[in-house]
């Protein structure tokens, strides 16, 4: 570029080097508002969701920090809340992504689904609305027996400790944890289902009142000591006999995602190991707050207990999905 002055006797030297620098600092500043323009981050999602399904939220653009999802109703109130990860294909390149897990008892409707991150100095904030349809849940009367009502309104502080550190488990998020995308296998092989995700339960208790719950997992029969698989590959991050839940095993599959084993017999696996999906874990048996023998089978995304049989043909992380918003 040729650069032309005439009609000014003061134009000197100095001066034309201080508009020179004006100049390169101008176009800097152009190229730098261009890239980012082009770099604003979009988010996807699908517009209809269940109760007790999962919402994949893929956030084009640079990479973010700090990302958070959140289910918002139309009093701003949020429903549940999930953080982000970063997802990389096998070309290397990066993008970010939240799972969102639907509370079932959320009532069919619009609401907002909305993110929040960092990225350098910028701070975020994206919307998009989202429909959450009808779905029917069945109920479930149980007649409890004394035994089963004293474990069911105990307030011991074993009950309340263990809760606290179930809950610390199921809200802890390892960004790194990246252990399992494809789709889960039932943990038994001839399970018989016995109560489905979702169902809302009434409890007769014997002084003759009631009180009612909501059902987070599958309910699965089969003989005393059937042995239990792993639904898919991750981390021990509990093995341990529980008040209410007898012999429990939880496995970490993705950062938020975990999988739940209740009422077991016995444990076949430590705390901090690895397993494959399939893998022996432990054995049907009728341990804590159980009727019957039976497999308490559970999947909670970001804390929110979801409904685990979509994912028996589906995977847990769509990674075509994502893969193609990189194009």
């Amino acid at each position: 570029m040729q650069l032309v002055v005439s009609g000014n006797r003061d134009f000197n030297s100095s001066t034309f080097f201080r508009f020179r620098a004006f100049i390169l600092s101008s176009c800097l500043i152009l190229t730098t508002v261009g890239i980012l323009s082009a770099a604003e981050p979009v988010l996807f999602a699908d517009d209809f969701i269940e109760p007790g399904g999962v919402v994949q939220a893929v956030i084009t653009g640079d990479p973010m920090d700090n990302l958070s999802v959140s289910l918002q109703d139309t009093r701003n109130r949020t429903l549940s809340r999930s953080e982000g990860f970063l997802w990389r294909s096998p070309a290397g390149r990066s993008i970010s992504v939240a799972l969102l897990g639907i509370p079932s008892t959320v009532t069919p409707g619009r609401y907002t689904l909305v993110m929040n991150a960092d990225q350098g100095r910028a701070e975020w904030r994206l919307e998009r609305s989202i429909t959450v349809t009808d779905v029917v849940f069945p109920e479930q009367v149980i007649f409890l027996s004394d035994k089963m009502n004293n474990l069911y309104t105990d307030e011991s502080e074993r009950k309340k400790s263990e809760a606290r550190k179930l809950w610390a488990i199921l809200t802890a998020f390892n960004k790194t944890a990246i252990h399992h995308t494809e789709s889960l296998i039932e943990p038994l092989a001839e399970g018989v289902p016995t109560a489905g995700f979702g169902d809302r339960r009434r409890y007769h208790i014997p002084d003759g009142s009631e009180t009612s719950s909501v059902h987070f997992g599958l309910d699965l029969w089969a003989e005393l000591g059937t042995p239990v698989k792993a639904s898919g590959r991750g981390r021990i991050v509990l093995a341990t006999e529980r008040y209410l839940t007898g012999n429990t095993v939880i496995i970490e599959h993705l950062p938020g995602v975990y999988s739940l084993y209740y009422h077991m017999d016995s444990i076949n696996v430590r705390e901090g190991e690895m397993v494959n999906q399939g893998d022996r874990i432990g054995t049907v048996g009728e341990t804590g707050f159980a009727t019957g023998e039976h497999l308490h089978w559970e999947l909670r995304v970001g804390a929110t207990p979801v409904n685990p049989e979509p994912f028996l043909d589906a995977p847990l992380l769509d990674t075509n999905e994502i893969t193609g918003k990189m194009k």
